[in-house]
């Protein structure tokens, strides 16, 4: 997959194949990130959970259920009929057992057809019954919310309409309203090649080219290892909107129940291999005890995740994912920054396992560094397992003001790369020479 940003965040262009190891290094604040949260926003936005929508639609449509009867009941009559108006609704949907207005669902099942039907007439019947009511502003008011209930109550997972509803909420939920990069004139926007393109433009208003429901995506799932630090040692109950965030995201599947084995599972022993590396490298294992808590075991004892070192939890996240077999082709892998709580030496060890984690599994894994010690320990081990041709480096290079970057590709050469890491030696070794 490639893929174009232009004018996203800090980053003025980039141009970025996803295929393979994808490894951008640059200094802090030079877009490294911003390209891992454009790919995460973009899969999850394309990959409408219908679980997550349903429990959406449902909590929109029982809060305006809610804010209806809570108008008609709060809304002191002012005239006779007013008043007779608002008993006959007391008595026609609060005091009907089947009414959804009179009773309260913590979670509304849009299968149950005849459910669905029955709220859409006593829709009808309430728009009915308040068109005599004296207050027009009232009626505006409460029309308004009849008309929200029908229309979200039609809106089913697979149209456009969703589909670029959950794009535009997932960029809002990485970038808030600064996706555009704020001091540089142009469009902004992200390009996907492929048999039909794709591109998402960021001027107001947002539209969508290519993206419907119809067209399928490269990718099904992704991760987004932000920091071993995000990984909880128990499962929490989330409200919908937070499931949006990466962490929550992560930690959510990793406690999902793993599927059962069939004759279509993998039977190979490459992740039993796998994890044995993970494990001879951390010297235990990350496993779930009885009580469905995460815990890192070694000679037997078992460890809270809270007593853990944060760079064996770095292990632990591929391990649990490995595990849970969410790992594949069709997954994503975005790790960022992972060096940042390991050992030089461990960071050696860590890029090897991810080389053999994407050759093996085919895992699509981008990354982002700026460690010498992790870049070329990554460049040294794709060479030893035959895996250059599919690894691919950037380097996010700053502009001369300072207020935009270029991502540029240095696969060929990654000198610049070290280069720009080695400044911080040669600043060092000035200092010392002054001594």
């Amino acid at each position: 997959m490639k893929i174009k940003l232009q004018n996203i965040g800090i980053i003025e262009e980039a141009d970025i194949n996803i295929d393979g190891i994808t490894l951008i290094a640059g200094q802090n604040d030079s877009g490294k990130s911003t390209v891992g949260k454009v790919l995460y926003a973009l899969i999850r936005g394309v990959n409408i959970d219908e679980d997550r929508f349903n429990s959406s639609k449902s909590e929109f449509v029982r809060n305006k259920i809610k804010a209806v009867r809570n108008l008609l009941l709060r809304t002191k009559p002012t005239e006779a009929q007013d008043e007779e108006i608002q008993k006959r609704f007391i008595l026609s949907f609060l005091d009907r057992p089947d009414s959804l207005f009179g009773d309260f669902a913590y979670r509304i099942d849009f299968e149950d057809t005849k459910k669905i039907e029955l709220l859409l007439s006593d829709i009808e019947s309430i728009d009915d019954l308040y068109a005599d009511y004296s207050n027009r502003a009232f009626q505006i008011q409460l029309g308004t919310i009849l008309n929200d209930i029908k229309n979200r109550i039609s809106i089913s997972s697979d149209s456009n309409e969703v589909l670029h509803y959950e794009l535009e909420s997932f960029f809002e939920n990485e970038f808030g309203n600064q996706i555009k990069n704020k001091f540089k004139k142009g469009i902004s926007y992200i390009e996907i090649e492929g048999k039909v393109e794709k591109k998402i433009n960021f001027e107001e208003p947002i539209s969508f080219n290519g993206f419907d429901t119809s067209s399928n995506f490269y990718y099904d799932e992704v991760f987004f290892i932000e920091s071993p630090l995000k990984l909880e040692n128990r499962n929490i109950i989330r409200f919908n909107s937070i499931l949006r965030d990466k962490n929550s995201h992560l930690n959510n599947k990793i406690f999902e129940p793993k599927k059962e084995q069939d004759i279509f599972s993998d039977t190979s022993n490459n992740t039993e291999r796998l994890n044995s590396i993970i494990s001879d490298v951390i010297k235990g294992d990350f496993q779930f005890n009885t009580k469905n808590q995460i815990v890192y075991k070694k000679q037997d004892v078992e460890f809270d995740l809270n007593n853990v070192a944060t760079g064996i939890k770095s292990f632990g996240v591929l391990q649990l994912l490995l595990k849970k077999d969410f790992l594949n082709s069709n997954t994503l892998l975005i790790i960022d920054e992972p060096e940042v709580h390991l050992h030089p030496i461990w960071q050696v060890k860590y890029a090897e396992i991810l080389v053999l984690l994407s050759k093996e599994f085919a895992i699509p894994i981008v990354l982002t560094s700026h460690s010498p010690y992790f870049i070329e320990a990554l460049e040294a081990y794709t060479k030893k397992h035959e895996y250059e041709k599919s690894t691919n480096f950037y380097f996010a290079k700053k502009n001369k003001n300072g207020l935009s970057s270029t991502i540029v590709d240095v696969t060929q050469d990654i000198s610049p790369i070290l280069s720009s890491i080695s400044d911080a030696f040669y600043t060092i070794q000035d200092i010392n020479d002054e001594n």
